[in-house]
Parts: structure tokens; sequence; C-alpha cells
């Protein structure tokens, strides 16, 4: 399917939910459901998409020719000044009474001000996660680009494990590391690479620091790739030098978690109910103070998307969504493991997308 099929499609899909929700149009104002919906990738842009057949897109002259090849299907508009302007001379708005969706996450207080003023006799109705349950079930062209993400991520790691050794600095693994993502092929890091050894890898988001690794330690490394638009989000624990008894313990009760959860990735479970067979397994090996954040969450235009694996999450898992499987145990002072995949929700459970080893790695 080419490019104009695929985001007619989508905004096809979205207009089709208006009409069930009594919508007359939908704002369209985050990067991420710009991409989805028009393959708009730069910072500034607006769209309008209504329940009929008329859709509509704005950008400044910044992008004026950008936009000639990123947005197939629908004549852009090039604006100077703020974009609402082109939005409210659109004959859309001719119709008084409009019910016009906006997304109430990613719109601010001031925003909603702004437009409510700037175009009159409209209804402005707050939606939640109305683009997130459409973009969460991937179509083919969004596996294909998460699937060379995780690729970029797999390598990326292989490649770095000989920088894993004692009196290197974090910093200097996590620089080695994005370095390799944009060498293999990643547009950019998708998000600030973690790197924690030592006691540090009990902090779940211990940034790269100046400490440098020692002799038989943990290290978790947890990055990922952007390519195209689209995340990886990976973790790997190893050891440097020889594990102990305790390291291998520890380990292994997360291994078994995680290869848990990815089980129960099943089309149909809510998200706190994979958690949970998740925190059984480190509960019942005496860890579960320890494992504080959630099993996992869903993977695409963002790092962190919908659906959320969590131990309150009410999201219904759905053949052909993206998520992460991360458990972890934390000990303070003493260390942590994560472990952590991108994986395919298919039909009888989780499908795993990376192929990197994660059995413990003695380096």
């Amino acid at each position: 399917m080419n490019g104009t099929k695929i985001f007619a499609a989508r905004r096809r899909r979205l207009a089709l939910r208006l009409r069930k929700e009594n919508l007359d149009g939908f704002v369209v104002t985050a990067s991420p459901h710009l991409r989805y919906l028009f393959g708009f990738s730069g910072s500034n842009g607006l769209g309008l998409i209504s329940s009929g057949n008329g859709n509509y897109f704005f950008t400044d002259s910044r992008y004026a020719e950008q936009v000639k090849k990123e947005v197939p299907g629908v004549k852009p508009s090039v604006v100077a000044g703020s974009l609402l302007k082109g939005l409210k001379e659109l004959p859309f708005f001719k119709s008084p009474r409009q019910r016009i969706g906006f997304d109430s996450k990613n719109m601010t207080v001031k925003t909603l001000d702004t437009y409510s003023s700037g175009i009159g006799q409209v209804f402005w109705e707050k939606t939640d996660n109305f683009v997130e349950t459409l973009l969460a079930v991937k179509d083919s062209d969004e596996l294909v680009r998460i699937k060379k993400a995780v690729e970029i991520a797999d390598i990326t790691f292989e490649e770095v494990l000989p920088a894993l050794r004692p009196g290197v600095r974090e910093l200097d693994v996590a620089v080695e590391l994005e370095y390799r993502l944009k060498k293999n092929g990643a547009d950019a890091p998708a998000f600030e690479t973690i790197c924690a050894s030592g006691y540090r890898s009990a902090w779940p988001h211990g940034r790269a620091s100046e400490k440098k690794i020692g002799q038989n330690e943990f290290v978790t490394l947890d990055f990922g790739a952007f390519y195209q638009g689209y995340c990886s989000d990976v973790t790997r624990t190893v050891v440097v030098g020889k594990a102990s008894e305790r390291q291998k313990k520890v380990y292994d009760v997360v291994l078994r978690a995680q290869k848990r959860g990815i089980e129960w990735a099943r089309p149909g479970l809510k998200g706190k109910e994979v958690d949970g067979k998740v925190r059984q397994i480190i509960e019942r090996a005496g860890y579960g103070k320890y494992f504080g954040h959630g099993t996992g969450h869903g993977i695409g235009l963002l790092v962190h998307d919908f659906p959320g694996v969590g131990q309150t999450s009410e999201d219904v898992l759905k053949t052909g969504m993206v998520v992460t499987i991360e458990p972890g145990v934390y000990i303070p002072g003493w260390g942590g493991v994560r472990i952590e995949d991108d994986v395919y929700v298919g039909p009888r459970g989780g499908v795993v997308l990376n192929r990197a080893p994660k059995e413990l790695l003695e380096l």
C-alpha cells in the first residue's frame, strides 16, 4: 500500500469513529498524531479531520516544500502567522454549532481558550485516547518501521558489549551506544540512554553518570532507536566479570517473570491482568517490594504509548498492538535487574521482536 492510501485509510478510520461519537470533526495538534494521520514530521502543523470527506492541513512557510512530499492526499495550506488563522477561515466552520473534538492530553487550557475565542459557535468536546486507541493497533507499514527500529537496537547492543569493562565511565558507554545507533541507521536515539552500573542499577531510570563500571557489577542498559517516526525500547542487564549466586538468582527471577509476561500478552486481557501474571512470579520469589513500576507500555510513534501494562491499567490488549514487557527487581544499595523486549500481541500470545540475547551474560 502506498503512502497516500495508508494515510487516507487511517483518516477514514478516525472519521468513522467521529460519526459514532456524533462529532463533526477533530482537530489534530499533537506531533505523533500529525505524523500518523497525515505523514507530517515537522514541528508546526495543524490538521482537521471531518466526519464527512473534508480533511485539512496547515503549516508555516518553513515547511512549504516539505509538506508537498510528506502530506499525500490532502492539499496543505501554508499560513503566515498563527495556524489558527487558516483553520477559522475554512468554509467548514460556516455551519454553526459544530461539535469538534480535541485531544485533552495534548491541548493546553490556554490553547483551548484561544481556539474557543477564535472560532465562534463551536462546541469543543474533550476526548481522551481518541487517536491512541486507533494507532495502538499497528498496520503493516508501522510494523515494518518498528521492526527496523528493534533490529537497529539489537545490532547496537551486540556492538557495544566490548565497551562494558571495569574502569569505563557510564557516560562513555552511553555516548558509544548512541553513536552506534545512528551509525546503524537510526534517525536518533528514541530517548536518553540509561546506563546504570553497580548500586546505580537499582535506579530504574539511572541516566548515565560519571561513575565507572566496577568488577563483577551489574550494568543495565535501557535504550532505543528512533527510525522513520517509530521507536524501539530495549533493556538488557549484564554482569561485567563473574556473577555471584545472588546476582544469578535475582536475574533468573526477572527473566522468568519477563517470559511469563510475553506468554500472557494476549488479545482480550487487560493490562493489569498481564501485570498480575508477571508480578506473581516476583512476589513468590520474595522480591515483590523491589518491583515498583508497571510491567510495560505500548510503543510506536512514542516510546510510552497506549496501552498501559500496569497494576491499574484497564486497557485491553488487541491483536496487532506492540507493547514492552519489562519487569525488574531493584534492591537499594546493592543493584538491580531489568529485562525488556518489544512484543507484538499475536492471536495466541506475545511474539518477541528482539533478537538480542537475554540469558545472563558474564563479560
